[in-house]
């Protein structure tokens, strides 16, 4: 029997991880799949060690608080490095990197699907992936250059996000499962997808949406709440939460998107937004050192230009960011008109749907058998 140890840590990696168990069900039927992931994965079925609301921590002070449950969980996973034929590790850097050290020390296969975003911050890490992954399976073509002038082999697989299946509700039955009104234009609201990110943005994203809609009474803010975060989180508020973020992309006029993988989700809809991020005063300190790129938002980094606008930390202000919001409600400005014309041209960059089965066909492909 085939043994395949996963590790994700976080929403988006699980969802990643639990499509790949899926393709390479077909192709190695009798392989287990244990290791590291969320409701997904288990889905998929792989025996997991703990739960995303466990795992999902972010910044650098929030890391050190758990360090000694991170050590803990790196011990146990060490342990089944033992029985594994194949290692495939996704996304989750801090984490995961450690891991792929380990496993190569053990003589393991390690494949590395969404690697640690070396382009952006420590670049030296991209020598080292090189020599403890096997082959290197990344979403952005561009990251094909950088790893590979490090040694690396690395294969672009294409975007994960093009690969969901098109089954968003249609705007008549949108607006009336959740009671909004059609005639009115939406501002869609994404704080975030992990409990600290809507403790950092959502209050923020409210005092800017009641900016917004004092300036544009006809406007009805929307916030898109992941389905793993806790009701709590959202309790009280004056508008309206609901869990369809891809529906609420597709039906928007126009969002407020924390910085992250949604950026990309919202361009694939077609729906010009905002970028905003905050983090901890320490761990933006420590980011901004280390920070090699011009631009955070994915969109603007595939386009090497300013397509959206970025509000960062000090900068993300509900006054300033409702002021690039605003003009995104007239479809004659310029800035509503270049987001439309734009937004395609960076899609059109993530490649083609069938990004699990690449990657499965890697994974195959180091454990040595025949496809």
């Amino acid at each position: 029997m085939t043994e395949v140890l996963l590790v994700a840590g976080d929403p988006s990696g699980d969802r990643y991880a639990a499509d790949v168990v899926e393709a390479l069900k077909d192709k190695l039927p009798s392989a287990r799949f244990f290791g590291l992931g969320g409701p997904h994965m288990e889905a998929a079925g792989v025996h997991t060690l703990a739960g995303l609301e466990e795992l999902a921590v972010m910044g650098f002070g929030e890391v050190v608080m758990r360090l000694e449950f991170f050590r803990d969980l790196e011990r146990k996973i060490h342990a089944l490095l033992l029985d594994a034929d194949l290692v495939v590790l996704v996304d989750f850097p801090g984490f995961n990197m450690r891991i792929a050290r380990t496993a190569s020390v053990f003589g393991r296969p390690v494949l590395y699907y969404i690697p640690p975003k070396v382009w952006a911050s420590r670049p030296g890490r991209a020598e080292e992936l090189a020599k403890i992954a096997d082959h290197i399976a990344v979403i952005f073509p561009f990251e094909v250059n950088v790893l590979g002038d490090a040694g690396a082999d690395v294969t672009f697989v294409g975007n994960p996000l093009l690969d969901r299946p098109d089954n968003v509700l249609g705007k008549g039955d949108f607006h009336k499962r959740f009671g909004l009104d059609p005639d009115r234009p939406i501002l869609a609201m994404l704080p975030g997808s992990r409990e600290q990110e809507i403790k950092q943005h959502l209050q923020l994203f409210l005092d800017t949406a009641e900016m917004v809609t004092a300036r544009c009474p006809h406007v009805q803010p929307v916030v898109s709440k992941a389905e793993w975060l806790n009701g709590t989180l959202f309790e009280g508020l004056c508008v309206p939460v609901i869990e369809d973020t891809r529906g609420l992309l597709r039906h928007a006029r126009a969002g407020l998107v924390k910085s992250g993988t949604a950026t990309l989700e919202a361009a694939i809809e077609g729906m010009p937004f905002v970028v905003a991020y905050r983090t901890s005063s320490f761990s933006w300190a420590i980011v901004k050192r280390m920070l090699r790129v011009k631009y955070i938002s994915l969109v603007n980094l595939m386009a090497r230009d300013s397509i959206v606008p970025e509000l960062i930390q000090g900068d993300a202000r509900p006054k300033k960011i409702a002021r690039h919001l605003i003009p995104l409600f007239d479809d004659k400005s310029p800035e509503y008109r270049r987001q439309i014309s734009e937004l395609p041209g960076v899609t059109s960059l993530l490649g083609s749907s069938g990004s699990a089965e690449r990657v499965a066909n890697l994974a195959v492909s180091l454990l040595g058998l025949k496809q």
